[in-house]
C-alpha cells in the first residue's frame, strides 16, 4: 500500500484543552499527527483518558481542537467533515422509527431519487445481515441487531472514512465477536462503499483482527506512543503464532505506556527531572481500593503475567492495568517485565488479619507525598482542617494536566479505606481520621515490619 498519494484526513499538530479560562484549561491531547490513507484500517488504542474518542470527533468536525489543524483531502476542514460517518457504542437509534427510517436518515440529504435510495437501503442491510427486519422497531431488537443498524445507517452514506467509537463494548461476548467478524469481512470488500476504516477500541486482540495499522496512545496529555503496521493477512486467526506474537508486542508497549510512563524504544530518552521532589507526586488512578486488595489478594508467591492475569479475571486489559498501577504506587505490587508479582509490603498484607491489613494500608498511603501533602496541611491547620475547594486548590497546582475534582474523589475514597482521613460532604470539610496507630509514626512500623 502506498502511502505517497494526499491522505483523506491529515491531523497536523493536534492539542485539545477542555475547562475554563486560559490557567485552569486542562490538556487532554498534545501534538498528535496522524494520516489517514485510503484502504486504511486503523485502529486507536490506549488507556481511559488518552483522548481516542477526542481524536476520533475532531478528525470528524464534531469539535475544534485548541490548536493544529485538520486536512481533509488536502484542504483545511471547517465545520463537519463530509467525508466522515460515524458508529456510536450505544446504537443511537431514534426508538420511534423502524429500522428502514433509521437507516435511511443516512441518505436524507442526499441527490438520489427514491429508486436509487430503495437500492442502496437493499444493499446495505443484507451486507449486515439485517435482511427482512426493515418494518421493526428499535426495542423488538437485540444489541447485536441495533448496532447493525447503526453500522447499515453510517454505511448507507458511502462515506469515505467510517469512525467507529468502540462499538462493541455495550454488547457481550459472543454477539461482540459475532459482529468483529462482520466488520472485519465488510472492511476488507471492495463494495462495502467506505474506503477506511478507523476503530476506537481498549481490546489488543480486536485492533490486531481488524486494523492494518494500530495507533498506540499514552494518556495524560494524550499523545501517540508508537504506531505499529499489522501485515497480518485476511482473514485472521487469533490462535495463530503471528497473530499472538503481534499481541504480546502491542501489550508490551501499552504495558509500559501505562505503567511506567516511559518512551518507546524508537524515541530518545528522556533525562529525569532535576527536582526530586517534583517527582515524587504522582496522580492516583482512577479505581477503587477494593480492585487494588482484590488484585493483591489474588496474586501468589510467584510472578504472574499481565495479559494472562487480566485474561482470566475477564477484564479490559487497559483497565486492568490502571488496577495494576495504584498497586504499584502504593508498593503492594511491582511489574518486571510484563509480569506482576507481590512486593514485601503485598507479602505482609496477604499474611495479615483485617485489623493489621488496614494499618498497613495506612502507613502506605501516608508513605506517598499527595497524602502527606494533606495530612500535613491538615495539622499544621489552626482548626486541624481544610475545605474541599483549598484541596482542589492545591491538586489543580500539583496535577494541571489531571481533573482536580475526579483526583479529590480518589483521595477521600482512599484515604477514607484507610482510616487516613474523614470527609464532611455538607460542610466540605476534610479533616484527619481521629484513631491513633500505635503511636508511632507509619515509617517506623514500616520499618519494623521489614518493609
Amino acid at each position: 500500500m502506498t502511502t505517497t498519494s494526499t491522505p483523506i484526513v491529515e491531523l497536523i499538530g493536534i492539542e485539545m484543552r477542555f475547562g475554563e479560562g486560559a490557567d485552569q484549561k486542562m490538556k487532554v491531547l498534545e501534538d498528535i499527527n496522524l494520516k489517514v490513507q485510503e484502504h486504511d484500517v486503523m485502529a486507536l488504542l490506549g488507556p481511559s483518558g488518552c483522548g481516542k474518542s477526542t481524536i476520533m470527533r475532531i478528525l470528524s468536525g464534531l469539535i475544534q481542537p485548541t490548536s493544529g489543524m485538520v486536512k481533509f483531502r488536502g484542504k483545511t476542514l471547517s465545520g463537519v467533515n463530509p467525508g466522515v460517518a460515524m458508529v456510536f457504542q450505544n446504537f443511537a437509534l431514534f426508538p420511534w422509527l423502524t429500522v428502514r427510517e433509521n437507516i435511511l436518515l443516512g441518505l436524507e440529504n442526499s441527490t438520489y431519487s427514491p429508486e436509487e435510495k430503495e437500492q442502496h437501503f437493499h444493499k446495505t442491510i443484507e451486507m449486515v445481515g439485517l435482511d427482512g427486519y426493515g418494518d421493526v422497531l428499535p426495542k423488538e431488537l437485540s444489541g447485536g441487531m441495533k448496532q447493525r443498524v447503526g453500522i447499515a445507517r453510517a454505511l448507507i452514506m458511502e462515506p469515505e472514512i467510517l469512525c467507529m467509537d468502540e462499538p462493541f463494548s455495550a454488547l457481550d461476548v459472543l454477539t461482540g465477536e459475532t459482529l468483529r467478524n462482520e466488520i472485519g469481512r465488510i472492511a476488507t470488500d471492495p463494495a462495502a462503499g467506505f474506503k477506511s476504516l478507523i476503530l476506537v477500541t481498549h481490546n489488543i486482540a480486536e485492533a490486531v483482527y481488524l486494523a492494518r495499522n494500530i495507533v498506540v496512545l499514552a494518556a495524560h496529555p494524550g499523545r501517540v506512543q508508537k504506531i505499529v503496521p499489522n501485515p497480518l493477512p485476511y482473514p485472521r486467526d487469533p490462535a495463530s503464532p503471528a497473530f499472538q506474537q503481534l499481541v504480546a508486542q502491542i501489550h508490551a508497549i501499552l504495558t509500559n505506556s501505562v505503567l511506567h510512563d516511559e518512551p518507546s524504544v524508537s524515541e530518545p530518552e528522556v533525562v529525569a527531572p532535576e527536582n526530586p521532589e517534583e517527582s515524587a507526586y504522582a496522580p492516583l488512578p482512577n479505581v477503587t481500593m477494593g480492585e487494588v486488595m482484590g488484585l493483591v489478594q489474588l496474586l501468589g508467591p510467584e510472578p504472574e503475567s499481565l495479559f494472562a492475569l487480566a485474561t482470566r479475571l475477564k477484564k479490559d486489559f487497559s483497565t486492568f492495568l490502571s488496577v495494576v498501577k495504584a498497586a504499584e504506587l502504593i508498593d503492594l505490587v511491582e511489574t518486571p517485565g510484563q509480569t506482576v508479582r507481590l512486593t514485601k509490603a503485598g507479602t505482609a498484607f496477604h499474611q495479615a488479619d483485617t485489623k493489621q491489613r488496614k494499618k498497613l494500608i495506612h502507613d502506605l498511603l501516608l508513605d506517598l507525598k499527595i497524602f502527606k501533602h494533606f495530612a500535613d496541611r491538615i495539622d499544621q491547620s489552626e482548626t486541624r482542617e481544610i475545605t474541599e475547594e483549598e484541596v482542589l486548590n492545591d491538586l489543580t497546582q500539583l496535577f494541571p494536566n489531571e481533573r482536580p475534582k475526579i483526583l479529590f474523589r480518589q483521595l477521600v475514597a482512599w484515604g477514607r479505606y484507610a482510616d487516613l482521613f474523614t470527609f464532611n460532604p455538607h460542610g466540605a470539610i476534610l479533616k484527619r481520621y481521629e484513631k491513633e496507630y500505635l503511636g508511632k509514626p507509619p515509617a517506623s512500623r514500616l520499618k519494623e515490619a521489614g518493609i
